[in-house]
């Protein structure tokens, strides 16, 4: 008896495209999820930076829930207690407790630990950028820089700030990306930090973090300061500007004010932050960065990446409805995302006069963003508890 050929099962395709935290721990979601993965970014080496990364207690317990525990172990180390200091003339002190549940790490090694942590089902292409993308009736056809195309059931752009993905499908960068006028310096320092206490200073105009680097005798110097916008940003003025206000901070700063004054490893940033009316069309949507750039002097950017890789993957697994997928993903992680940016953005534009905003103007609306907020929250947390209870 002929009971007919049988369909194999076809296994959903995903591009993921960006391999730094969110894309990293998208393609390990989704491959989880029965997912075919292709990962591609187009850095063949795409972990350059030694910076320091920070991870919350949210972001820490996912990197856990992947079976990340060995990686939490040898390559992040708890978040050091603080110093709050701020003033014009005398300079005030606040000292604030560790929080061993906060994880501080190298860019470069974690990211290459994470890397390497993807299952070897998961396709790897470094070196391999993205093209174009056509949208069709059941697919995505991707071109990429090798010459090559591929359909896709759905793609993800995990590609940070300056995001291939949302520039081919929802809004160039110049019509996507805030910016204020503010400038990163970053600098590495060799020296180690007195009594390994990390300090944040609200001063001259500046606001500085200053963290150590616990498994070395380095120091890590971030401060946002303003630069007119029609200005090229001086990177040795500016340098030499911060560790002016750092060997003032305190006769402690002033060993680390010398050190940063002759360091070799430095670099300027503009203070971004990716804001988006929606973050998915059709079948593509972006995650982390690309989405939703809270800026890195927040250190919530693992919060958004992580928790949201996961989230995404799971929108996905309980609906064959892709823009209905997307759009749980999205309710679930905005509110947070849109909170974050804004107290982000309020406290720097406070903290350095920044040129055309009230002070108090500032100081109010953060504290309204904050507030409306918290609606969306809890009902998204009624909604989690709803559906624990039926199940």
């Amino acid at each position: 008896m002929d009971f007919g050929t049988v369909e194999p099962v076809r296994h959903r395709r995903a591009l993921v495209v960006g391999c730094g935290m969110a894309g990293c721990a998208a393609a390990w979601w989704l491959e989880r999820e029965g997912w075919e993965v292709v990962l591609i970014d187009k850095e063949a080496e795409p972990y350059p930076s030694s910076y320091l990364l920070q991870l919350d207690a949210q972001a820490t317990r996912v990197l856990r829930l992947m079976g990340g525990q060995q990686i939490v172990d040898e390559v992040t180390f708890a978040a050091p207690a603080m110093s709050v200091r701020w003033g014009t003339r005398k300079v005030r002190k606040l000292k604030i407790d560790g929080d061993s549940e906060w994880r501080l790490a190298r860019r470069s090694v974690l990211l290459s630990r994470l890397f390497a942590h993807l299952p070897a089902a998961v396709e790897k292409r470094l070196g391999v950028g993205l093209e174009a993308l056509e949208h069709r009736s059941d697919d995505v056809l991707a071109r990429f820089s090798d010459g090559s195309a591929e359909s896709f059931d759905v793609v993800v752009g995990a590609d940070g700030l300056h995001s291939a993905v949302r520039r081919l499908t929802l809004a160039s960068e110049a019509h996507s990306v805030y910016r204020n006028g503010l400038t990163h310096v970053w600098i590495n320092a060799d020296v180690p930090l007195p009594d390994g206490r990390a300090v944040v200073a609200s001063r001259e105009g500046m606001l500085s973090m200053i963290w150590p680097f616990l498994d070395t005798d380095q120091t890590s110097v971030m401060a946002v300061v303003p630069v007119p916008g029609s200005t090229v940003p001086d990177e040795p003025m500016l340098v030499e500007r911060v560790c002016d206000m750092v060997g003032r901070l305190g006769p402690d700063m002033r060993a680390v004010a010398a050190a940063a004054r002759k360091p070799e490893d430095t670099k300027l940033t503009r203070f971004s932050q990716v804001r988006l009316p929606r973050w998915y069309t059709r079948r593509v949507v972006l995650l982390g960065d690309s989405a939703h750039c809270i800026d890195p002097v927040s250190g919530m950017g693992a919060h958004a990446s992580l928790p949201g890789a996961k989230a995404l993957a799971e929108s996905l697994r309980d609906t064959d409805d892709v823009t209905l997928a997307f759009a749980r993903f999205e309710a679930e992680v905005r509110p947070f995302a849109k909170a974050a940016q804004s107290i982000t953005a309020r406290a720097v534009e406070f903290s350095t006069r920044t040129e055309g905003r009230s002070r108090m103007a500032t100081l109010a609306g953060g504290v309204g963003d904050l507030v409306s907020a918290i609606p969306a929250t809890l009902t998204r947390r009624s909604i989690r508890r709803q559906a624990a209870l039926r199940a």
